[in-house]
């Protein structure tokens, strides 16, 4: 039986019982300090049980481990393309402002903290996971572009930041409760964006 600590062999899937257990103690440790400084590779393991060389096997460093942490626990903006880009941006990100709420809406505050204290989390978490969440928006855009519904001159990267940046914004400063109005403020912003991305006569 392939346990935490049994080595792969040639070939074989990556077992993920050693990412999943480091990650649930990273999170539960996050949860329980009030600084992200006592969350140590050392209370890891011990809360974990898996060994430090096992970890740095998987994570280069615990700045990492702890973007890696928590970004698992963030609720994912998934856009599903059904032909028009607006309403689905706009539906995507009014739903994902619902969803960062309670302990997951901790951990996204904690994590901004983080980020904006310690500027390797933030460089790993820009670089192994948002910036890769990125990518089906923008090809979303730039299929958009190709069919004539987005300006082609609309520097797509940019207008991300912006849609991001504006949901973050409801989130950070004004809180994401329903009964505050942030997902009708989410769409009327991206309402108002798109009409200045539209394709010029």
């Amino acid at each position: 039986m392939t346990t935490p600590e049994t080595p792969r062999g040639p070939g074989r899937p990556r077992d993920t019982a050693v990412e999943e257990a480091v990650l649930t103690a990273t999170i539960e440790l996050l949860t329980e300090f009030p600084s992200a400084d006592e969350v140590t590779i050392a209370a890891i393991t011990t809360r974990s049980g898996i060994s430090r060389a096992a970890i740095y096997r998987r994570w280069s460093s615990r700045e990492e481990l702890l973007a890696a942490a928590l970004d698992s626990v963030r609720s994912e903006v998934k856009t599903t393309i059904t032909g028009d880009l607006r309403v689905d941006l706009a539906n995507s990100f009014a739903v994902g402002m619902v969803d960062v709420t309670g302990a997951s809406g901790d951990l996204v505050r904690k994590r901004i903290v983080l980020g904006l204290q310690n500027d390797k989390v933030r460089e790993a978490s820009w670089q192994q996971h948002v910036s890769r969440r990125r990518v089906h928006l923008t090809e979303a855009m730039s299929e958009a572009q190709a069919a004539g519904t987005l300006d082609s001159s609309v520097d797509t990267d940019v207008l991300i930041d912006l849609i991001v940046g504006m949901s973050y914004y409801q989130f950070v400063v004004r809180g994401p409760s329903t009964a505050d109005g942030a997902d009708d403020r989410v769409r009327t912003a991206i309402e108002l964006l798109w009409r200045g991305v539209q394709p010029r006569d």
